[in-house]
């Protein structure tokens, strides 16, 4: 009885943690969108500033800025470079988290992490319950694999003493025989 209702507790933990892996993804889509709003904004200001003193060629700005003598100058275009090449990249794992299914975004979730971005959602994560069907079914496949850790954990012990007793020979006893009297 114990071990029924401790299997129905850990199928109901893996069904409320693997919710929220889904719901922390849809937090992280929306920091990592004002993240690439913030710099699409900074770069469009470096572009109005192309399209005022170089017709609009961002790459001449930039090299105009590489070329110059002051240091701190010359390494702001670097950083504008990589902020560019960043915002390209942000731009298209954006993409992957807003238009593909949760069955895609999980896995590219967890190999393609921005920590920076990980850590801000998790300080500000708000647990809750998404309402699609994706999000639930991950939700299943979560408790589904708990309660069969914890049927294999409680079963495991008892499988293997089970079979340590079949691979040993029994004892033999010996029958006395009975004296007629």
């Amino acid at each position: 009885m114990i071990k029924n209702l401790l299997d129905k507790i850990f199928f109901a933990v893996g069904v409320m943690l693997f919710l929220q892996l889904p719901h922390f993804i849809d937090q992280y889509t929306q920091r990592m969108g004002g993240y690439h709003d913030s710099q699409a904004q900074q770069i469009k200001e470096y572009q109005a500033i192309a399209d005022q003193h170089f017709a609009g060629d961002l790459s001449a700005y930039i090299q105009r800025l590489q070329q110059n003598s002051d240091p701190a100058v010359a390494e702001s275009a670097s950083q504008m470079e990589q902020r560019i090449a960043q915002t390209a990249a942000i731009k298209h794992e954006l993409a992957v988290f807003e238009e593909e299914p949760l069955w895609y975004q999980v896995p590219y979730f967890l190999t393609h992490m921005r920590m920076d971005l990980a850590r801000g959602t998790a300080q500000n994560f708000a647990p809750g319950v998404p309402i699609n069907l994706w999000a639930w079914g991950y939700g299943l496949v979560g408790g589904v694999l708990f309660s069969l850790l914890f049927n294999g954990v409680v079963k495991a012990p008892g499988a293997v003493l089970r079979r340590r007793r079949k691979a040993q020979p029994s004892p033999v006893r010996r029958q006395t025989p009975k004296l007629k009297h």
